[in-house]
């Protein structure tokens, strides 16, 4: 090879390099830059709310709205959707909604009619020229609304809060202030509900709504028996834990209790708050609650059996002496009410019915006496299974030839 090819050869092998190191920087950027764009939008419409909305805005701090019904929650998702602002909404009750820590896509499903119907009615007026396309978007915008009408009438009891970043809380203002009109209407044409559940539709119903700041100062809580969770203490009837905790223990772990299915947190007294968790949250709510207080649980009647005096001679006690023992406990008295103490040194005294431990135990043998009869029907037709007599008859032939 001559000295001209040679170093053609090379130049050509430079490039080459030169070019494949320019094209996996440019595909690298590229490729960073799409994983952001993704990774940013699975975090807005499919991760946790809660984790989402304190990455929206300059500070993490987080608002929370009185309790809506779900016509005005959805008004406002719908709203939200529409000007691109990101919520998060936790149902007011116990079991909390479907899943919890909801993300945007799960959210905007509780509006999914609302929306359509949004949609459908805009396209109408749009098209409000061409009578074909206007009558068929007026069509389907009228479907929709009745579907959505619907739905509110389904679910009138139902209340939820909702969550936004402070930096749009002038957006969730501007939307409460638009609810109070609204419910004074109902109440004169007698079809408003209940909103704060205290047994009376009054003017306390549709008074103005203030969000509260997730981040409140033991000032706040100066009220005995006012709510301050995602929904009451009273609502918790089963499978529920309680914790008495002071006002400053409180303020520091108000939102971590958010990302929970639901919690109640009611001012107790001068000092103290009660917290409620579901049962199922006992071992997350664990992992920032102050333990240097005890937990009560309770069981599938809220131990309104143990505590009621007419049961006084039916209580045993039990003390169990680490967390391993006490899930065993549980995955027998699932369907029994009883009452558990968690100690901060790990111990849990737990209260039952006798009748209860006593049906547990006979339940227990009648398994075991089922077991063994299953097995020994297993092992006899194993010996005197007439099918496999007549298998090994039609194989011994072959065998012999």
């Amino acid at each position: 090879m001559d000295g001209n090819a040679k170093h053609d050869l090379e130049h050509t092998a430079e490039k080459t390099v030169v070019v494949s190191e320019k094209s996996t920087k440019i595909f690298a950027r590229i490729f960073g830059r799409f994983m952001k764009r993704a990774t940013r939008y699975y975090n807005k419409h499919f991760s946790s709310s809660m984790k989402a909305l304190r990455s929206d805005g300059p500070t993490k701090e987080l608002y929370v709205s009185p309790p809506l019904t779900r016509a005005e929650a959805k008004q406002i998702i719908t709203a939200c959707r529409e000007n691109n602002v990101l919520m998060g909404i936790k149902k007011m009750d116990p079991n909390g909604e479907q899943g919890r820590n909801q993300s945007l896509h799960k959210q905007e499903k509780l509006a999914k009619n609302e929306i359509k119907y949004h949609k459908w009615d805009d396209r109408r007026k749009t098209f409000k020229k061409i009578p074909v396309i206007h009558n068929l978007c007026k069509s389907m915008a009228d479907r929709y609304k009745n579907l959505s009408i619907k739905d509110e009438q389904d679910n009138l009891d139902e209340r939820y809060v909702l969550i936004f970043n402070k930096s749009k809380l002038s957006f969730l203002n501007e939307q409460l202030e638009k609810i109070p009109p609204n419910r004074v209407k109902q109440h004169a044409q007698n079809e408003l509900v209940d909103i704060n559940k205290d047994g009376v539709i009054d003017e306390r119903d549709y008074e103005p709504l203030q969000p509260r700041g997730m981040n409140l100062k033991v000032s706040d809580l100066s009220k005995v028996g006012e709510d301050f969770g995602s929904c009451a203490v009273r609502d918790y009837l089963s499978n529920y834990c309680t914790q008495r905790i002071t006002k400053e223990q409180y303020c520091e772990i108000r939102e971590q209790l958010f990302e929970l299915r639901s919690h109640g947190a009611c001012v107790y007294n001068d000092n103290e708050m009660i917290i409620a968790i579901p049962s199922e949250d006992l071992q997350e709510y664990k992992t920032f609650a102050p333990l240097d207080r005890p937990i009560k649980e309770y069981g599938a009647n809220g131990a309104r059996d143990i505590e009621t005096e007419s049961n006084s001679n039916d209580i045993i006690e039990l003390e169990i002496n680490n967390f391993d023992d006490y899930k065993l406990f549980k995955e027998k008295y699932d369907s029994k009410d009883f009452v558990a103490q968690h100690m901060p040194d790990g111990k849990t005294t737990v209260l039952v019915k006798e009748t209860d431990t006593k049906e547990l135990v006979e339940n227990s043998k009648k398994k075991s006496k089922t077991a063994d009869l299953v097995k020994e029907a297993d092992e006899f037709a194993e010996k005197n299974n007439p099918i496999e007599k007549v298998l090994d008859k039609d194989e011994e032939p072959e065998i012999a030839r």
